[in-house]
């Protein structure tokens, strides 16, 4: 046996080879390490291992030859679990090779050789040990498989779940553009204002001066809004700051106000005279509200009434979050629903993509703040979400 008096050091050899392969990430670097183990459990310094390539064809690392390897050799590998070569493979090989490879050790995952090593084994022991090894490598790499596959489906969901996210967000514009052609028009109507009455008061010094300035004013809150409906339409990386969760209601609900006036809903407004600011991404707390009001507008019954009022969650004396609370007098989720509301893609609405609570509880996770539904059937329901006013993320 060389080298190695006792099995124990093989094993020896053996157990700390296997520990270092199971903190490896990728075949390459498992079957890399598995040949040198084999290797020196066989105490050899030659070692090749061969991949399949394609139908009946491998490739030879270290070698520009590809060998020919008929199917029926390999389902004999794979029932007989050999290591000897026999004639048979010799006579595949490389000349190069030839004459000094007398083990291959077939690498079996999920009931296919998709490698083998090829070594020139010296050990008389050594098959116990490769047989162990061969069962561990094919333990792992089906693993790694199925940790590989499942990393593909993980960024397939997630580009669907980015897409689909961005069609509901357009899909939002059509009520936010009734809101916006409202919120454009005010400014528009004071510049044109201006605009008539300076040709009789071009002379005046203190009305140009004061037409340039409300002029420009006005013309900076159009491109504000502008610029807020582009960032609505568009996904960006968050940028967490302290925001005024008071004064972003009420952007939303003033966005909604035609939806809300055609219908007959009245919107309550309930806010304590001081509330902190929340720590958190604007765009993407705009787009939680805007989805939260959207689907209290969509349940309301016609002359209903939807109420938005806002709390604080305390630890003794210090605030720790807002309490937002949207309640409606709609329609209702059915209790056997409820438990579903959250997940990607479950509607119950005749036109819908489904992701809307999907993306708000998404966006409060973000935020490191909860959400929760509480609803009766034809009575109407009530949104509970915590945000918190510090950085918990």
């Amino acid at each position: 046996m060389g080298i190695y008096k006792h099995s124990d050091e093989l094993l020896a050899i053996l157990k700390h080879g296997i520990e270092e392969l199971g903190t490896l990430d990728t075949e390459e670097k498992v079957l890399s390490s598995s040949l040198k183990l084999c290797m020196a459990i066989s105490e050899t310094t030659s070692g090749h291992v061969i991949k399949h390539a394609g139908e009946n064809i491998w490739g030879i690392d270290g070698s520009p030859h590809n060998i020919y390897i008929p199917s029926e050799l390999i389902t004999n590998l794979t029932q007989e679990g050999t290591f000897g070569i026999n004639d048979e493979i010799a006579g595949i090989l490389p000349l190069e090779l030839q004459g000094k490879i007398n083990t291959i050790i077939p690498i079996n995952v999920d009931g296919t050789i998709i490698a083998a090593f090829l070594i020139n084994n010296a050990g008389n022991n050594s098959p116990l040990f490769f047989s162990l090894l061969s069962l561990y490598m094919s333990s792992l790499l089906s693993k790694l498989n199925i940790l590989r596959e499942v990393k593909e489906m993980k960024t397939h969901y997630e580009d669907i779940l980015i897409k689909k996210e961005t069609a509901e967000r357009l899909a939002s514009l059509g009520y936010v553009a009734a809101g916006l052609a409202h919120e454009i028009k005010n400014p528009l109507v004071s510049i044109k204002t201006l605009a008539q009455l300076l040709p009789e008061r071009f002379d005046d010094a203190e009305f140009r001066e004061q037409f340039t300035s409300i002029a420009i004013s006005e013309i900076d809150r159009i491109v504000c809004i502008v610029s807020d409906l582009l960032n609505f339409a568009k996904s960006s990386e968050p940028e967490f700051a302290q925001v005024d969760i008071r004064k972003l209601i009420d952007e939303v609900i003033l966005l909604l106000s035609v939806r809300t006036d055609e219908s007959g809903i009245v919107v309550v407004k309930r806010f304590p005279e001081h509330i902190p600011s929340v720590y958190g991404d604007k765009a993407q707390l705009k787009q939680l509200l805007l989805n939260l009001l959207l689907n209290s507008l969509e349940a309301a019954q016609k002359g209903g009434a939807i109420t938005v009022s806002l709390t604080t969650g305390n630890h003794g004396l210090e605030v720790e979050n807002i309490i937002i609370k949207i309640t409606d007098t709609g329609t209702g989720i059915e209790s056997e629903n409820l438990i579903h509301i959250f997940e990607p893609f479950f509607t119950t609405k005749d036109k819908g993509t489904g992701l809307g609570l999907s993306i708000c509880k998404r966006i409060v996770s973000r935020h490191g703040g909860n959400i929760f539904v509480d609803s009766v059937h034809k009575q109407g329901t009530t949104v509970t979400v915590e945000l918190p006013v510090k950085n918990t993320i």
